[in-house]
């Protein structure tokens, strides 16, 4: 082939008419069971949470991990005992022994146990 010479042009293709099926397929598909959940609203902010690991838990005196709910400061607490369960408006209760951050004095957590033995304060193994 000379370079003068003009290659042949592709057929044209016709423009297609786009069916209301086609249309369909092609937009972002919706799921019924979202219960008309939007994903251009604003994503919610997080909400707090509590690292918590319970250990020894079949020994007499268990320990349990925890981060305070305030400041987020590592603790460890060794407790004893079943839960304490007292009448509380005329019915039955199960009580919840506070245990204080030594870091912000504030309540840490609450458990279900009969008596907390020790609290300290360790570095948080989920902080990085």
């Amino acid at each position: 082939m000379k370079s003068t010479e003009r290659m042949p042009n592709p057929p044209q293709q016709e423009p297609q008419q786009i069916t209301k099926r086609q249309k369909k397929l092609d937009s972002p598909q919706t799921n019924p069971h979202t219960f008309g959940f939007q994903p251009e609203e604003p994503e919610l902010p997080p909400e707090r949470c509590q690292h918590i690991k319970f250990l020894d838990c079949d020994k007499s005196v268990g320990r349990i991990l925890f981060e305070c709910y305030h400041c987020q400061q590592g603790i460890l607490s060794e407790f004893t005992g079943e839960p304490v369960i007292r009448e509380y408006k005329g019915r039955p209760s199960v009580i919840q022994v506070k245990i204080k951050c030594p870091t912000c004095e504030q309540t840490a957590i609450r458990l279900n146990t009969g008596e907390v033995l020790s609290t300290t304060a360790i570095p948080s193994p989920w902080q990085q």
